[in-house]
């Protein structure tokens, strides 16, 4: 028996997911809708992802994972280093699913010229943090990390998505949206979330 059918007997692990970069709400109906079959009760945080700079996106999510301490995240790509950061700030702990995450400088954005805050801010604030001298994300304590990265993403490419905190790594045959829209992707973020949420539980 999978850890997502024995979670049926049992309670609906809460999650939040977290968009990234100029991504409409609807694109991730497909993922709350596979994650709600698997007994996992998901909710969107929705913020302005264009324009609205990276710090002030990681005060809100910071703010909002005070109030509401859900037992898991999923996140997708920019949204993953705002996660990151915001659990960091707040102390949160649980398991945590990154799809596509940018956690190093990408190629891309290197093309963006550093006076377009319009709509790029988010982005730029991306490229001057990762590209700081000495900088590293911190390490999160008290969290399991999954990534997942897309073969096919030329967007966020799999080597920017490795990290010493990562205990687990994926790649699968998507792009960098497409994967949203797939089940075996749904899939294993729910099993990890609720295998990781249960052993946190013991």
């Amino acid at each position: 028996m999978s850890a997502v059918h024995l979670l049926n007997t049992l309670h609906k692990t809460s999650v939040q997911i977290v968009h990234g970069f100029a991504v409409a709400s609807y694109v991730f109906r497909p993922l709350l809708r596979r994650l709600h079959r698997d007994s996992v009760e998901a909710t969107l945080f929705r913020y302005p992802s264009v324009g609205l700079g990276l710090d002030e996106i990681v005060d809100r999510l910071s703010s909002n994972l005070r109030e509401q301490r859900p037992d898991g995240i999923v996140a997708h790509s920019l949204g993953c280093v705002a996660t990151w950061l915001a659990v960091h700030n707040t102390g949160w702990r649980g398991p945590l699913v990154l799809l596509a995450p940018p956690l190093a400088a990408l190629p891309a954005t290197r093309l963006i010229p550093g006076c377009m805050r319009w709509p790029f801010a988010p982005l730029l604030d991306h490229r001057e943090l990762m590209t700081a001298s000495g900088f590293e994300l911190p390490m999160l304590a008290g969290c399991a990390i999954k990534t997942i990265a897309g073969r096919f993403d030329f967007s966020v490419p799999a080597s920017c998505t490795r990290h010493p905190n990562v205990e687990e790594a994926s790649v699968t045959l998507h792009t960098h949206n497409s994967m949203l829209f797939s089940a075996s992707v749904a899939r294993a973020s729910s099993e990890w979330l609720v295998r990781a949420s249960k052993s946190g539980e013991q």
